[in-house]
């Protein structure tokens, strides 16, 4: 809370504490100023180089949470740079069965990725837009996305891996092909990406999120060892609107959602607003 002094004549002024604030906020300003004129300029310097002085600049507002943030944010995706480098110096990854190979996603797979996205997006009408289905695209290969492309017989059916390696646990992600699903594939997938997540990272630790209707993908990951942890909030998180689309939805549940909630120990029709959050260790 800002300290204030009373004046004799009624007026307030700000204390030392907030004058001080209001200092660091300009200085802040002023250094993200400095960082969007870095980064703008065109003088030949490679976007990593950029980035090295925009996190020096930001160290030199110290006191600023925000500036801690950022920084905070950038060494964090360096770092995931870096794991991602190690995962794959080790080459792509053989199933036990020799069934299913693994590798890092390339440019030939976009075509092929969004295509399920399509299949399984809820946001198939944005992927009709050139811009969203780069930026989907991006997200896929960005540093902090640590994805695998799962080929069967040479060919691409679908990715698994962690959308985001600077939150902690990981959370898994898989999408196969609808003509590729119910063959025990997806089971085969994890599986060689999960000893090779501990063998080559020393990472055990996960979390898994599943759709409550998504039978398949619970009892898949429940195979593999996920076990129940609760519910978590997904795409809406105003209570009433969590409320309302429960009360709109009351009708979809049945002997399957009933016996999903009664397993995470949740009322079923919280089940219409929340997804099922699973932990797994390796």
């Amino acid at each position: 809370m800002k300290e204030r002094i009373r004046l004799d004549n009624g007026e307030c002024i700000m204390g030392n504490r907030s004058v001080a604030e209001n200092s660091a906020k300009g200085s802040l300003n002023a250094t993200l100023q400095e960082v969007l004129d870095l980064l703008e300029t065109e003088d030949g310097k490679s976007f990593e180089e950029k980035k090295e002085e925009a996190i020096k600049l930001l160290r030199r507002a110290e006191d600023s949470p925000l500036a801690d943030t950022l920084v905070d944010l950038a060494l964090a995706e360096k770092d995931a740079a870096k794991v991602k480098t190690m995962f794959w110096a080790s080459g792509n990854i053989l199933s036990s069965d020799e069934t299913v190979t693994l590798r890092q996603v390339a440019p030939s797979d976009r075509g092929y990725f969004l295509d399920i996205q399509r299949e399984y997006s809820v946001m198939k009408s944005m992927l009709k837009e050139e811009v969203y289905c780069d930026m989907v695209w991006k997200e896929h290969t960005e540093d902090k996305s640590l994805m695998c492309s799962i080929l069967k017989d040479g060919s691409y059916i679908g990715y698994c891996g962690v959308n985001n390696i600077t939150l902690e646990p990981w959370e898994l992600a898989i999408e196969i092909k609808p003509e590729w699903t119910k063959q025990g594939i997806g089971a085969i997938a994890i599986s060689a990406m999960l000893d090779q997540f501990k063998a080559r990272l020393g990472i055990s630790t996960f979390k898994v999120r599943i759709d409550p209707s998504n039978f398949s993908s619970q009892k898949m990951f429940e195979k593999l060892g996920a076990t129940p942890k609760g519910i978590a909030e997904l795409w809406i998180h105003d209570q009433k609107m969590l409320e309302q689309c429960e009360e709109d939805n009351l009708h979809y549940i049945d002997d399957k959602i009933i016996a999903v909630a009664e397993k995470f120990g949740v009322e079923p029709r919280k089940l219409l607003s929340h997804v099922l959050e699973y932990a797994l260790v390796w």
